[in-house]
């Protein structure tokens, strides 16, 4: 098998793996790379429609990838009274297999006696965010902090704990602790700028 063989395998499995990413950035981004591979594959090998298409959707690609970045969302909390509500029951209904798969530790029964917030981005309900008060400081576990496949491209978190005008402080919250679920969840925990303490994260706001 000669290389360019080899280069228009890698392309193609590029491609196809794409179209298995469920947060739309990176299916661009990995589409974007796949057919820029396959229209140099086509151009190479003398398949001008192959070039031309794929071209065409590199084109596609960046075109989106653009707004996708320069598109400002905008996040809301909504504080739940309670968590027998039919949105909070339908979301739960939606996702508690990945929530389960996700937060290991975590078990349902810890929000009876917790405060929830649900997430919205531009209006759609994307993430629960739980905790408990551990005093009168500010200072909360976290109990919860889950945000739906599609929309896992960190600007949740960033809205949650990086913002300016920080929506948690707010709530009053200003002191986070959480333990992690895992290896997964310290290396999330970290790139949203926990650090670790001797048994469990922790983020102050400012």
């Amino acid at each position: 098998m000669s290389l360019l063989e080899v280069f228009g395998y890698v392309a193609s499995v590029l491609i196809a793996l794409s179209l298995m990413m469920s947060n739309i950035k990176r299916l661009r981004w990995i589409n974007l790379f796949g057919a820029a591979a396959f229209s140099a594959y086509g151009y190479f090998i003398d398949a001008y429609p192959v070039f031309i298409l794929n071209g065409w959707i590199t084109l596609v690609d960046i075109y989106y990838l653009v707004r996708i970045y320069k598109e400002k969302d905008q996040f809301d909390l909504v504080k739940l009274k309670s968590v027998q509500t039919p949105l909070f029951s339908l979301l739960k209904e939606r996702y508690g297999k990945d929530i389960k798969q996700l937060c290991t530790k975590f078990q349902w029964q810890q929000l009876d006696d917790a405060l929830v917030l649900l997430v919205f981005r531009n209006m759609k309900p994307v993430g629960f965010f739980a905790y408990r008060q551990l005093n009168d400081m500010g200072k909360v576990e976290v109990l919860l902090d889950y945000i739906i496949p599609e929309d896992r491209d960190f600007k949740a978190a960033k809205f949650m704990f990086a913002h300016q005008e920080n929506k948690l402080k707010l709530e009053g919250i200003k002191h986070l602790v959480v333990e992690a679920s895992d290896k997964n969840h310290e290396v999330y925990l970290k790139r949203v700028g926990f650090t670790k303490q001797e048994h469990y994260f922790e983020l102050v706001l400012h």
